[in-house]
């Protein structure tokens, strides 16, 4: 019993030494890459990106065209943000750079103050209101339509007390 637990420990030892052997030439390749692998010349095997299933390699010209038309697609996101949110306002880096305000500049048109804004607002409102009653007037045969469909009326000249019109 003595020696087959020794002989079961030397057993033991010798699978966990086979284990270290086996780590340490897994770890040599890949810490020595440019160390040619040994085969042994019964082994056979293919090419695992020639395979009739593998996927179509892109030429280098098709990588740079993929990679120059998703630059191109990234800046024209950036500039639709931009153009979008214009709350975010301009990030820039560079500690050097300077730029003035284009509405507080010398040459800058005159910004309306907000009274004379509601003021221009009610004129147009009203000279709006002035030209559709300038189109009733000029242009009687247009007749008057309502969305109300509880709106009633008479005729001004067919009523009752209406005087009596010649001919």
């Amino acid at each position: 019993s003595d020696d087959e637990e020794e002989d079961e420990d030397l057993l033991e030892r010798l699978r966990i030494l086979e284990d270290a052997k086996q780590l340490k030439k897994l770890a040599v390749a890949f810490l020595h890459p440019e160390v040619p692998v040994e085969v042994d010349g019964t082994a056979a095997a293919r090419c695992y990106f020639d395979r009739p299933s593998a996927p179509e390699q892109e030429s280098i010209e098709e990588a740079e065209e993929r990679h120059m038309i998703l630059q191109e697609a990234a800046a024209l996101k950036q500039a639709a943000t931009d153009y979008a949110h214009p709350e975010i306002g301009v990030a820039t880096f560079d500690p050097t750079a300077t730029a003035r305000c284009y509405f507080d500049r010398a040459s800058a048109p005159e910004q309306e103050s907000l009274e004379d804004t509601e003021e221009r607002r009610m004129i147009l409102e009203d000279a709006a209101k002035l030209r559709q009653a300038a189109r009733y007037f000029l242009h009687p045969e247009l007749g008057v339509t309502s969305s109300d469909p509880t709106a009633t009326a008479r005729c001004y000249f067919d009523r009752a007390s209406a005087p009596e019109q010649e001919s």
